[in-house]
C-alpha cells in the first residue's frame, strides 16, 4: 500500500526516503497517507506559506495590471485625440495644397499666363 503521494504529480512511493528525494528533486510536496507525516520535511510546512504568498502575489499582480491598464488607457485616449487633430490638419493641408496646385496649373495655362502678363502692362 502506498504511504506517500505527491500533491503536484502522480508520483507515489512506499518509502519515506524515496518520497523525500522526489520532493527535493522536483520541489513538489509528498503527502503521507494513513497517518504518515509529510515526506517533504520542511517543504510540507512551507506549502501553506507558499499558498498564502501566492495568493498575496496574485492579488498584487492583478492590482498592478489593473492600474497599468488604466494608465495606458488614459494615455491612449490622449494619443487618439492627438491623432484625430493631426488627421484634421492633414485634411486641411491637403485641401490647401490642392487649391494651390489648381491655381498654379491655371497660371501655367495660356489663359492664366495671358491675364498675368496683362496685369503687369503699364
Amino acid at each position: 500500500m502506498t504511504h506517500y503521494q505527491c500533491g503536484s504529480c502522480s508520483y507515489q512511493s512506499d518509502h519515506l526516503g524515496e518520497a523525500q528525494q522526489h520532493s527535493y528533486q522536483t520541489g513538489h510536496v509528498c503527502i503521507g497517507k494513513n497517518g504518515a507525516g509529510p515526506a517533504g520535511g520542511k517543504f510540507g510546512k512551507a506549502r501553506g506559506v507558499v499558498k498564502a504568498g501566492a495568493g498575496v502575489l496574485a492579488a498584487t499582480t492583478i492590482g498592478v495590471l489593473a492600474w497599468k491598464y488604466k494608465e495606458l488607457q488614459t494615455k491612449h485616449e490622449g494619443l487618439l485625440s492627438m491623432a484625430a487633430g493631426l488627421v484634421v490638419q492633414l485634411a486641411e493641408s491637403t485641401a490647401e495644397n490642392e487649391s494651390l496646385k489648381s491655381e498654379n496649373d491655371y497660371l501655367k495655362s495660356a489663359t492664366g499666363a495671358s491675364k498675368t502678363l496683362k496685369s503687369y502692362d503699364c
